[in-house]
């Protein structure tokens, strides 16, 4: 494992990590951003599938520029993603890179951030960490004067020998990197949706960031959802089924009517509960449209968006 950090910048930070950091990106979006003329995309479509089995991820992009230091990154390494260095300085986001096939994707790139400047792009589930630029520089030894001037770099393993490696240090930084391991090897539920468990409640067992995350570690509530809901969108109508035939039976994505990351600060802890009244289903394209919005828009704001 190796570990990088990329200096984003106030004003890039604050305009993209919303879009994909801290949101959830679904499959589909790759699946119609990416040309079918391109070689990649079908094992890029394969692997995401594989790797991030509710359908949907992080990502983050860096520009073409970056590339003689990106080439060097691997599934499996850790990205920490800077905010700012000003002052104290602020990085507020880890990835473990779950996928990355090093094609430059400047369509991906404009369908994620409006623009086709960030082509290399890495797929993780985010990490919420709280660390800032002077404790990072003084962990790793770089010079107090250091400045990374919106540049990727890859952090020498020897300068983690304090930690004992990258793994260590990670863990130092509250990252737990068995739970995907737990994930996968977990045996299947014996969950069942009735009318006595309708009104079950998931527990959140940490702070996550955003939706995916949360659906992902509770994928008997998506269960529930799609069984008492269906699999038509509750704001526009639209239905996979009808449209794309068997390929698209039983498609249709969970919304939490109140984002989990949007949430305050201080209602994060070990008893933030939720239950399948709190839980609407969308089609994709609804889906994205209200997290353009922050707060997010209700489903009533979109319905009276889509009739007008």
């Amino acid at each position: 494992m190796e570990l990088f950090f990329h200096d984003v910048g106030l004003k890039g930070a604050t305009r993209d990590f919303p879009k994909t950091v801290f949101s959830q990106i679904s499959i589909l979006l790759v699946e119609e951003s990416v040309p079918d003329a391109e070689s990649y995309k079908a094992a890029l479509l394969e692997e995401l599938k594989n790797k991030f089995p509710s359908g949907y991820f992080n990502c983050w992009g860096v520009p073409a520029g970056a590339k003689s230091v990106i080439k060097n990154l691997s599934v499996g390494d850790a990205m920490l993603l800077i905010k700012t260095t000003g002052g104290n300085g602020e990085i507020p986001a880890l990835g473990i890179v779950r996928v990355f096939q090093k094609y430059p994707m400047q369509e991906l790139s404009v369908a994620l951030w409006g623009e086709a400047k960030f082509p290399y792009i890495f797929f993780f589930d985010t990490e919420s960490i709280s660390l800032t630029w002077q404790a990072f520089k003084s962990h790793v030894g770089y010079d107090s004067k250091f400045r990374p001037s919106g540049n990727v770099y890859r952090v020498k393993n020897d300068r983690l020998n304090q930690f004992d490696g990258v793994e260590a240090y990670l863990s130092h930084l509250g990252f737990k990197g068995n739970k995907y391991q737990e994930q996968k090897n977990s045996k299947p539920s014996k969950y069942k949706v009735g009318e006595a468990t309708q009104q079950e409640e998931y527990v959140e067992g940490s702070r996550m960031s955003a939706e995916r995350s949360f659906f992902s570690r509770n994928p008997n509530l998506t269960k529930a959802a799609k069984t008492r809901y269906g699999d038509t969108c509750q704001a526009c109508g639209f239905n996979y089924h009808k449209k794309y035939g068997e390929l698209g039976l039983g498609y249709i994505e969970c919304h939490h009517l109140n984002p989990l990351s949007e949430r305050s600060e201080h209602e994060w802890d070990d008893s933030v509960k939720t239950s399948i009244e709190d839980v609407r289903v969308l089609c994709a394209n609804c889906h994205r449209m209200i997290h353009r919005k922050r707060p997010a828009l209700t489903i009533e704001e979109l319905k009276a968006i889509i009739a007008f």
